[in-house]
Order: structure tokens, then sequence, then C-alpha cells
């Protein structure tokens, strides 16, 4: 889509895609990044005149170091980190040129181990605007890694299709439980992909 319909379309269909027209961002707004591949939501977001406080998290280290690239005024808060319910080395399955690593193994012959940690540990105790979790069928385990982070966080735009393991299953339900659980409520969804965006209830 970069190559054939430009970078611009490939960046707005991102906002689109995560529904993030229904947020009402400001500078300096805190936004992070969950599978960040190679930033592109934080260079959608800058195409609209918004300049955030974006902190990303990707474990792939090709991918990451193309993350560096596009998002050098952010460094201090790239992270070649994956996001789970549990601090430790874990197996992550690659598919680098697909964008569809996993720690989750969905067949892959080709895994390295990364260091893993929960979204809870770095301790961002203030107002986080969105929370973009994009796991590749581990965003229940995301999630559960966040459960005192996520009462600072207004919106969380999760991608919960059919990613999960071998048998290609969603987390639809685990998701919405988990979020519901927590005072999210579902506001919308979006028209390209099986994406959903929840806002805080008590925001």
């Amino acid at each position: 889509l970069r190559v054939v319909k430009s970078l611009d379309y490939q960046l707005d269909l991102i906002i689109s895609s995560y529904c993030l027209d229904q947020i009402d961002f400001k500078n300096d707004d805190i936004v992070i990044d969950c599978g960040a591949n190679v930033g592109e939501l934080n260079l959608a977001l800058k195409k609209r005149n918004l300049d955030l406080i974006y902190y990303a998290f990707e474990p792939d280290e090709e991918t990451f170091q193309s993350l560096k690239l596009n998002n050098s005024e952010n460094i201090d808060f790239l992270y070649k980190l994956g996001l789970s319910n549990k601090n430790a080395k874990i197996n992550f399955y690659l598919d680098t040129d697909g964008g569809n690593s996993s720690i989750i193994n969905f067949g892959s012959k080709d895994v390295v181990e990364i260091q893993a940690i929960t979204l809870d540990s770095i301790q961002i105790e203030k107002k986080i605007k969105l929370f973009k979790v994009e796991a590749e069928g581990y965003e229940p385990e995301v999630l559960e890694g966040a459960k005192s982070t996520l009462r600072f966080i207004e919106y969380i735009s999760v991608d919960f299709g059919p990613e999960r393991g071998v048998n290609s299953e969603n987390t639809v339900v685990k998701v919405n439980n988990i979020l519901t659980e927590a005072g999210f409520e579902l506001v919308e969804f979006s028209n390209y992909r099986v994406i959903g965006l929840y806002r805080n209830k008590s925001e």
C-alpha cells in the first residue's frame, strides 16, 4: 500500500483502522504502542500535527531498528521488549516480513528468545490517552500485565482478530471480559479490521 497508494494513504488508514478519529488528542498526551512494528502509529499522529509522548514496545530486533529510525525523537521511550503478564525470558516466533511475529506459536520454525515485561513494571502512573494493543493473539496476556496501569488509561484500541496460535483463534471474548471488568466500555468497532476501541468509563 505504501508503494501503490502512497505513504499518506497508509498513515490515514492506520488512524481509521484503530478508530482513532474518535479520540480528541492534545499535544503531550501519552500514547503507548504495544506491537509498534516500525512506529507507523506515531507517524500517523504526527501527520496530524500532534506532538505526543510516545512509548513503543517492539521485541523483533530488525523491526526495532526501523522503529528507532522513524521515531528518534522518542528514543528514551522505545523498548526492544515484549509486553506480557510476567517479567521473563520467553520464546518469540518470527514473521518479520509479514509483521506477524508473536509470543504465541503460530507454526513458525524461526524462534528467538526475548525479554518480556509487564506494562505495570514501567510504572507510568500518570494519565495515558491511548494504549494500542497489537500482539498477534497475545492481547489477553498483555492486558493482564497492565491491570494496575489500566486505571490511568482513557482509551484502549485493541486488535483481537483471528491471530492466536496455529488455529488462528480470535481473542475478542477474553479481551472484552478483561476490559469490561476493569471499567471500560466498547465505543467503536473498526470498519477495516477486527479492532475495538474501548473507553474508560471513569474518565
